[in-house]
């Protein structure tokens, strides 16, 4: 359903009574704070990806130094939480870098 003028709404409102007003809010104003939340939720989560992609490099820059190239940069900004979260457990024990930047996401075991 599209959005309706607020001049059509008034007419359609006035033919069927205020209680189906009130729904009508009811049930916008429940999806606007749905759409929050969920909008609250994903900048969230971007966030932390964010921050954990700042926190590898970091680490990657100051273990492996030169070593570390723009490609290996441009992989770090564009992996997923669970890549991120596994290649900073290997960046303590990984020997290169690319050791490090494996495809698998599973975690290294000490």
């Amino acid at each position: 359903m599209g959005e309706a003028p607020d001049e059509d709404l008034a007419e359609l409102f006035a033919e069927v009574g205020s209680e189906a007003e009130e729904v009508y809010m009811t049930t916008a104003q429940m999806l606007q704070t749905k759409g929050r939340t969920e909008g609250r939720a994903e900048g969230i989560a971007e966030g932390r990806t964010e921050g954990r992609a700042e926190s590898l490099t970091q680490l990657l820059q100051l273990r492996f130094g030169t070593a570390v190239t723009q490609a290996h940069l441009d992989r770090v900004a564009t992996a997923t939480m669970d890549q991120l979260t596994t290649w900073t457990a290997r960046v303590l024990t990984a020997d290169t870098i690319d050791d490090t930047l494996t495809g698998d996401t599973q975690q290294t075991s000490s």
